[in-house]
């Protein structure tokens, strides 16, 4: 008789998410995700809105197209 599979973790991916963030410890497939997510931990915020009074500012060029 043979013995059931050992129980796993978490459900992810195994083996695909090679860059962690120092942070917080979330894993990511590529280096640019890994990037991208390390603006919420620094705050960084270099995409200024282009209307005259307007204040906003995002992390991502495509979020303030969506504003």
């Amino acid at each position: 008789m043979s013995s059931p599979p050992p129980a796993r973790g978490p459900s992810r991916p195994v083996g695909k998410e090679h860059y962690v963030c120092g942070v917080c410890s979330r894993a990511f497939s590529t280096t640019g995700h890994l990037a991208r997510h390390s603006r919420v931990h620094t705050g960084e915020r270099n995409h200024r809105c282009p209307f005259p009074g307007c204040e906003t500012k995002c992390s991502r060029l495509d979020n303030l197209q969506q504003q």
